[in-house]
């Protein structure tokens, strides 16, 4: 594993592993191979662009192959001046194809997302989100897809130091035919 920060602006890390498992009395052994990237970019005091990806493919011997990888880009807000309001917005891929199981198994899903924090006084948090979710889907050849809203909304008030009060309401759509 690297990592590197020595621009003020930049920064990326990366990874990689492998892992051996050996052979049992009951199963085969299998490689694993892990690799994460991340990469950030600050635009300006408040700004941060942010990009990481995440690949994990598992060589069984004895079953099918699993592969896994995300992929997420996204903008981070945080208020310097007052602390008052951070934000972060989020585009992620994911896909896994699936051949250790029978029947295969393969899966791509497409996540936009939005959370935010308000902190107008010292004893008052909000807290709001917004994600929609797009998924296909084959499963021993039978195709499918849907899709997903979610609305959530937080309201904290922080009585003392050890003592908080919330109410917090979500909601989750899935449209018919989707």
């Amino acid at each position: 594993g690297v990592d590197w920060s020595a621009d003020p602006l930049w920064r990326a890390s990366g990874r990689l592993e492998w892992r051996r498992t050996g052979d049992t009395a009951t199963v085969a052994g299998a490689d694993s191979y892990l690799s994460t990237l991340m990469l950030a970019r600050k635009l300006d005091r408040d700004w941060t662009l942010l990009a990481r990806n995440y690949l994990l493919v598992n060589d069984n011997r004895s079953t099918g192959d699993l592969l896994q990888n995300r992929f997420q880009i996204g903008a981070a807000y945080r208020d310097t001046d007052t602390n008052r309001i951070n934000a972060l917005a989020r585009y992620e891929y994911k896909l896994e194809n699936d051949a250790s199981v029978s029947p295969r198994n393969r899966r791509a899903a497409h996540v936009v997302s939005t959370h935010a924090d308000y902190h107008p006084s010292r004893p008052w948090w909000w807290t709001g989100r917004i994600a929609a979710k797009h998924v296909r889907e084959e499963f021993d050849g039978i195709r499918d897809s849907y899709s997903a809203l979610l609305l959530g909304g937080r309201v904290t008030y922080d009585m003392t130091e050890s003592w908080s009060a919330s109410f917090m309401t979500s909601l989750l759509v899935s449209p018919q035919g989707s």
